[in-house]
């Protein structure tokens, strides 16, 4: 009688396994990405066009540093959009050194594709805040 007990309690501990039992998987897709910091438009002005150079398609402008503060690690997100406007693509680049205020960089990156027009934010940046010392 033990014996069958134990059968009985391991046969359905196994059919409890079984991947046939287990509830069906939907894939997650991920979120699309935002830029890092909200109201960043207070400090930087973007402007940008679509560029094709040897068949290959770039969105290219300019950002303008309008904050009172040099900034750093710039980096860009890039969104391709379709008809409709909606995001169906995503990039984030690298600009590269500093953006002192009131100074403009320019910008050349590959278009995320697929993308019927694009879209460009500044992502992420860091402030450089120095302190100077006078002396009395």
């Amino acid at each position: 009688m033990r014996r069958r007990l134990a059968i009985v309690v391991t046969l359905g501990s196994l059919a409890w396994l079984a991947p046939e039992s287990a509830p069906a998987q939907v894939p997650v897709s991920p979120a699309p990405y935002a830029p890092l910091v909200q109201g960043w438009q207070q400090f930087f002005d973007v402007t940008w066009e679509p560029v094709a150079r040897k068949g290959r398609s770039f969105v290219a402008g300019y950002v303008a540093n309008t904050g009172g503060f040099p900034a750093r690690r710039v980096q860009l997100l890039v969104d391709g959009l379709d008809a409709s406007g909606r995001t169906v693509s995503q990039s984030v680049a690298w600009m590269g050194g500093e953006l002192p205020p009131g100074i403009r960089a320019y910008f050349e990156v590959p278009a995320p594709q697929p993308g019927v027009t694009y879209r460009v934010s500044v992502f992420a940046f860091d402030w450089v805040q120095t302190a100077a010392i006078q002396a009395p």
